[in-house]
C-alpha cells in the first residue's frame, strides 16, 4: 500500500511537471519558429553545457546542497512535517553559488573564445542573441532544478509512506523556478560586463545577493519604515507565498517584472557598440540610464498594484495556506477606519509538538496579512520569529504585552526536559486589546486569531450569563461533605471570556429578554424552586439557554444529581434537613422533552443512565465501563451523519465527544416545538436504572451482570426552537412586564420573537477540566490519542444561540499537514514496545517486592507466634516480665532488620526497573535516531551518483572522440 501510494504521488508531481513543461515547450517551439536565430543559440549553448563533464559536475554539486540544507538540519526532523522550511531557508544562497555558476560563461566566454564577433554579425537582431542566451541558461536551470525536485521529492514521498502534500512541492520548485529566471537575467548583466568567467562569476554574485540579503534589512537600518520597504523589495517576501503552496499574481509579475528590466539592461550592454564612441555617445548612455531607472520605478508601482489587488490561489492538497470562508467574510467587515496590529512572538527553538502550531501561525498571518490588503483593509503583523528567550524582543513581549515563556516538559533528544518556548500574539486596535499568552498546539491557531481580531475590531462583546448553582462555573464556596471549600473558577469560562463578557447570574429576580445575549445553567435542579422557575419562565420568554443536567455527576461531587435530595449544609455539628430543589419536570415540560427513569424521594425523578458497547481506546480498558459513552460515527450500527447529527451546525463534522454516566432525552409526542438531536449512540446501547448504577459503582454488581435489553439510538443532546404555547406565553410576558415594566421593548426583541432555543445536554461531566486540558496538550497521554471535542461541541453550543455562527465555522476549518509517517511509524512502534517492556519490568517489580514482603512474613511468623504465647502467659503471670521484655526486644530487632533488608530490596528493584526502562526508551531513541541518519545519508549521497555517472560517461565520450582518427604514433 505504501508502495501505491508513494507511485500515486509521483504521478501526480509528474502530471504537474508535464503540464508545466509543455507549456515552456510551446513557448521554446514559438521561437523556433518565429527567431531562428535565437533558438539557434539557444540550442548551442544548452548542448554545450551538458555536452561537458562541467555541466554535471554543477550540476551534482547542486543536488547535493539542497538535499543537505532539505533533510540534514535538526529542525527537519524535529518539525515533523513535510515541507521544504529549511531548504527555503538556504536556497538564496545557494543560488548565490549556481546562478553565476550558469551565467558566468553565456557572454564572457563568448569574449574570451573571440566568438562574441561571429554572434555579433549574425542576421539577428540584439534581442534574438539576448533571449537566446537568457532561454539557454533558463533551460539549464530548469533541466537541474527538476533532477533536484524528483531527488527531493522521492525522499519526502518514502518518509510519508506517499502522503505528502504534492501541491505544495510542486509550487515551492515553482518560486525556485521564478527565483532562478530573475536571478539568471540579473547575472547575465554581470557576464556582459566582463571577458573573465571568474570576474563574472563574481560580479553574478554580487549583484544577485540585494535581493537575496534584502530580508535581512532590519538589522542594518535604524528606520522601521525603511527596512520593511527593503525587505519587502527581495525576493524573499514574494517567494514565501510560492514556499506556502500560493500562486500570486504579485509574486509572478514580481519574478517577471525583475527579470524583464534586468534582460533589457542586458540589451542596452550588448548594443551600446551602436553609440559608444560617437559624438552622442555619453548622451545616450545617460538616456538608457533613465530608461532602465524609469522601469525600476515603474516595476515597483506594478508590484506594489498587485499586492494591493491580488490573486492568490492555494494549491496545496491540505489547504493549509486557505482561509475560511467565516475569516474572509470578518476581514471584509473590518472597519477601514479600525486599523488592527498584530505582534507575534515566536522562539527560535520550538518543541516539536509546537512546531505544527509555528508553521502554522505564520503560515495564517501572511495570509491575514494578504487577505486585508486584498479587501482595502489594513492588518499590520509584526512578526518577530526565532527570536532568543533572553533578546529585546522577548523583553517588549514581556513588559508591552505580558507574554512570557511558557515552560512545557517535552521529550527530545532521548530523555524528557523542561523547555521554554515563546509562541504568543497581541491584538490592537484603538483602545482594545487582546493577548494570546500561547497557542496551544491543540487549539485551532485561526480560530484563536479570528476570535481575537473580532474581539478587537468590535470593541463591544456579547454577555454570557452562568447560571449561579451548585456547579459554581464562577467559583466560589461549595460543600465537599459536610465541609466547605473553595472552588476555582471553571476553565470553560476563562475561554468563554476571550470572546464573550461573561457574568455570573443571580435568578433572585426574573431574567428578561436581552438582559444576556444567552444563558448557561448547570445542573439547574440544584436551584431553590423560585430560583428554577425563573430561569424556566426565561427560557419560555426566548431567552438563549445552554442547559447541562446530569443523573449522577461524576467529576464534581459538589452537585446533586437530579435524582437526589439536596442536604442542607447544617451547623457546626452537622445535621440539617433536605433544601428544596426546582422541579425538573416544570423544564422538560416548557421543552416538551422527557428522560426515561423514575420517580424517587419526595418527588423526585431519577433519570435512567446510558450505556453503550464501544470503546476507541483499548488502552483505556481496565479504568472504564460502559457508562463511559463514547460519541463516535464509529460506534458499531451508526448511520452516517447520526452520532453527531450533520443536520446541526454545532455537530456537523465533529469525530467524538464522550460522555460519562450520562441520561438520555427525547421529544414528547405531542411536542410542538422543533427537536434536532445532537448526539446520539449507537446499535449497542441501552439504559440502566439509577439504583442498579449505584450498586455499580460500589463495586456490587457489573453493568454486564444488568443489562437485560437493547435501546439503540439514544440522544444524549439535543437543540429545541420553537414559539411556545400561547397560554404559557402571556403568563410568562405579564410576569415579565410587572418586573420590567416595559412590555413594548420586549415585543420588539428579536429574541422574544424567535421564541425558545436551547441546547439540552443530559450530561454535566461533558465540561470536566481535563477536557479542556487535552484540548491543549492531546498528547500528554502519548499512548491514548485521544480524539475527544467536548470543548468544541460546547463553544459551538454556545455560539449557536448566541448566532455567532461563523467562529463554528472557522473550528471545523483544519487545514492537513503531511507529517513524517515513516519516523512516526517507529517511533510508535518504539513507544509501544517501551510501555510494553516498562510494564514487564514493573510487573517484575511488583513480584519480587511481593515475595520479599512474604519471606520477611514467613521469618518473622514463628517469632511472633512464640511472642503471642508468651503474652497470653504473661497475663496469667507464668512467665516473668523480663523474659518477655526480652522477647519483644528480639522481635522488634529481627523485625527492624528484615525492614531493612526489605526496603534495600524494593530500592534495589526500583533502581533496577528505573535502568531497563531507562536502557529500553534509550534504544528505542538510538532507533529512531540511527534511521532518521541513514535517511539523511540516503537523500544526500543517492541523487548525486545519476548525475556524476553521466559527467563519466560524457567524458569518456569526449575523450575517445578526441582519439579517432588520429595514428597511434601520435597518442603516445
Amino acid at each position: 500500500m505504501t508502495l501505491n501510494n508513494v507511485a500515486f504521488a509521483l504521478l501526480n508531481l509528474f502530471v504537474l511537471d508535464l503540464i508545466l513543461l509543455l507549456v515552456l515547450m510551446a513557448i521554446v517551439a514559438a521561437l523556433a519558429g518565429t527567431k531562428r536565430a535565437a533558438y539557434a543559440v539557444l540550442k548551442r549553448n544548452f548542448v554545450g553545457y551538458f555536452g561537458n563533464p562541467t555541466g554535471y559536475v554543477f550540476l551534482c554539486i547542486f543536488v547535493f546542497l539542497t538535499s543537505v540544507s532539505a533533510f540534514w538540519p535538526y529542525e527537519f526532523f524535529n518539525q515533523n512535517l513535510a515541507t521544504l522550511d529549511q531548504l527555503n531557508y538556504w536556497f538564496p544562497l545557494i543560488m548565490l553559488v549556481f546562478i553565476p555558476a550558469i551565467t558566468m560563461s553565456i557572454w564572457a566566454e563568448e569574449k574570451r573564445q573571440g566568438t562574441d564577433e561571429l554572434l555579433l554579425t549574425l542576421p539577428a537582431d540584439d534581442f534574438d542573441i539576448v533571449i537566446g542566451k537568457y532561454m539557454a541558461a533558463a533551460s539549464i536551470f530548469t533541466a537541474s532544478l527538476l533532477f533536484s525536485q524528483l531527488s527531493t521529492f522521492i525522499t519526502l514521498a518514502v518518509l510519508t509512506e506517499g502522503t505528502l502534500d504534492t501541491g505544495l512541492i510542486f509550487t515551492t520548485y515553482l518560486g525556485y523556478w521564478f527565483v532562478g529566471l530573475a536571478m539568471i537575467a540579473i547575472g547575465m548583466i554581470a557576464s556582459f560586463l566582463t571577458g573573465n568567467l571568474t570576474v563574472g562569476f563574481i560580479l553574478g554574485a554580487l549583484f544577485n545577493a540585494p535581493l537575496a540579503f534584502a530580508s535581512l534589512a532590519d538589522s542594518i537600518s535604524p528606520n522601521k519604515r525603511i527596512a520593511e520597504w527593503l525587505a519587502s523589495s527581495g525576493i524573499a517576501r514574494p517567494f514565501d507565498d510560492f514556499g506556502r503552496g500560493v500562486i500570486s499574481l504579485s509574486a509572478v509579475g514580481y519574478f517577471v517584472l525583475v527579470a524583464a528590466v534586468a534582460l533589457y539592461a542586458t540589451m542596452v550592454l550588448i548594443g551600446r557598440r551602436h553609440w559608444t564612441g560617437g559624438k552622442d555617445g555619453n548622451t545616450m548612455a545617460w538616456h538608457y540610464i533613465a530608461r532602465v531607472l524609469a522601469l525600476i520605478v515603474i516595476t515597483a508601482g506594478a508590484v506594489t498594484l498587485f499586492r494591493n489587488w491580488d490573486y492568490r490561489k492555494d494549491l496545496t492538497e491540505g489547504k493549509v495556506s486557505s482561509l475560511a470562508g467565516a475569516t474572509k467574510t470578518l476581514i471584509q467587515e473590518l472597519d477601514t477606519d479600525r486599523p488592527i496590529v498584530i505582534d507575534a512572538f515566536i522562539s527560535a527553538d520550538i518543541p516539536e509538538i509546537y512546531a505544527r502550531t509555528r508553521y502554522e501561525l505564520i503560515n495564517l498571518l501572511k495570509e491575514f496579512r494578504s487577505e486585508a490588503a486584498k479587501r482595502n483593509r489594513t492588518i499590520e503583523i509584526n512578526l518577530y520569529d526565532n527570536i532568543e528567550l533572553f533578546s529585546e524582543e522577548a523583553a517588549l513581549a514581556s513588559e508591552r504585552f505580558g507574554i512570557e515563556p511558557v515552560s512545557r516538559m517535552v521529550r527530545e533528544k532521548g530523555s524528557f526536559q523542561q523547555k521554554e518556548l515563546i509562541l504568543g500574539a497581541a491584538f490592537r486596535s484603538g483602545l482594545e486589546k487582546v493577548t494570546v499568552p500561547i497557542f496551544e498546539y491543540g487549539i485551532p491557531v485561526e480560530y484563536e486569531l479570528v476570535r481575537s481580531i473580532n474581539t478587537v475590531a468590535e470593541g463591544t462583546r456579547k454577555r454570557i450569563g452562568i447560571v449561579s448553582t451548585d456547579a459554581r462555573l464562577m467559583g466560589g464556596m461549595v460543600m465537599q461533605g459536610m465541609s466547605p471549600s473553595q472552588a476555582a473558577k471553571h476553565p470553560l469560562i476563562e475561554e468563554l471570556a476571550k470572546q464573550y463578557d461573561v457574568e455570573e447570574v443571580d435568578l433572585g429576580a426574573p431574567v428578561t429578554v436581552g438582559m444576556f445575549d444567552a444563558m448557561i445553567a448547570v445542573q439547574p435542579s440544584t436551584l431553590p424552586p423560585d430560583q428554577f422557575s425563573r430561569l424556566v419562565d426565561a427560557i419560555k420568554v426566548g431567552v438563549p439557554v445552554a442547559i447541562f443536567e446530569d443523573p449522577m455527576p461524576v467529576f464534581n461531587q459538589a452537585i446533586t444529581p437530579t435524582g437526589m435530595p439536596k442536604q442542607s449544609p447544617g451547623g457546626m455539628f452537622g445535621g440539617g434537613g433536605p433544601m428544596p430543589k426546582g422541579n425538573i419536570h416544570e423544564l422538560w415540560d416548557a421543552l416538551e422533552i422527557e428522560s426515561p427513569g423514575t420517580p424517587g424521594m419526595q418527588g423526585l425523578f431519577s433519570s435512567d443512565l446510558v450505556w453503550q458497547q464501544f470503546n476507541p481506546y483499548p488502552n483505556l480498558e481496565r479504568n472504564i465501563n460502559e457508562l463511559w459513552v463514547f460519541v463516535d460515527e464509529n460506534a458499531p450500527e451508526v448511520e452516517e451523519g447520526e452520532a453527531l447529527s450533520e443536520k446541526s451546525v454545532i455537530t456537523s463534522k465533529l469525530r467524538q465527544v464522550l460522555c460519562l454516566y450520562a441520561a438520555s432525552v427525547r421529544a414528547k409526542d405531542s411536542s410542538t416545538l422543533k427537536h434536532t438531536k445532537l448526539m446520539s449512540t449507537g446499535g449497542r446501547s441501552g439504559l440502566l436504572p439509577f439504583n442498579k448504577v449505584q450498586q455499580i459503582m460500589q463495586g456490587a454488581t457489573t453493568v454486564a451482570r444488568e443489562i437485560d435489553s437493547v435501546s439503540p439510538g439514544l440522544a444524549v443532546a439535543m437543540t429545541i426552537e420553537g414559539a411556545v404555547a400561547a397560554t404559557e406565553k402571556k403568563a410568562s410576558d405579564d410576569d415579565s412586564k410587572k418586573v420590567a415594566g416595559n412590555e413594548a421593548e420586549k415585543a420588539d426583541s428579536p429574541a422574544a420573537a424567535q421564541g425558545i432555543k436551547a441546547v439540552y445536554v443530559a450530561d454535566t461531566d461533558i465540561m470536566s477540566p481535563v477536557f479542556l486540558q487535552i484540548r491543549a496538550d492531546p498528547k500528554q497521554a502519548a499512548d491514548m490519542r485521544f480524539q475527544f471535542q467536548n470543548v468544541t461541541f460546547i463553544l459551538n453550543a454556545i455560539d449557536w444561540l448566541t448566532g455567532e455562527t461563523d467562529f463554528i465555522e472557522v473550528r471545523k476549518h483544519e487545514p492537513i499537514f503531511a507529517s513524517l509517517r515513516m519516523i512516526d511509524s517507529v517511533k510508535e512502534i518504539a513507544s509501544s514496545n517501551v510501555s510494553k517492556r516498562s510494564k514487564e519490568f514493573q510487573d517484575e517489580y511488583d513480584e519480587t517486592v511481593r515475595e520479599a514482603q512474604e519471606k520477611m512474613d514467613t521469618e518473622l511468623k514463628s517469632l511472633r507466634e512464640e511472642l503471642e504465647k508468651l503474652q497470653k502467659e504473661s497475663a496469667n503471670g507464668r512467665v516473668p516480665p523480663d523474659k518477655l521484655q526480652a522477647k519483644v526486644q528480639a522481635f522488634q530487632t529481627l523485625q527492624e532488620r528484615e525492614q531493612t533488608r526489605l526496603e534495600v530490596k524494593i530500592a534495589k528493584s526500583e533502581r533496577d526497573r528505573e535502568q531497563k526502562i531507562g536502557d529500553i526508551q534509550r534504544e528505542a531513541d538510538q532507533k529512531v535516531t540511527w534511521i532518521q541518519n541513514q535517511v539523511k545519508a540516503a537523500a544526500v549521497v543517492l541523487p548525486c551518483i545519476p548525475p556524476l555517472i553521466i559527467g563519466v560517461i560524457v567524458f569518456a565520450s569526449r575523450r575517445l572522440r578526441e582519439r579517432e582518427n588520429i595514428s597511434k604514433s601520435r597518442l603516445k
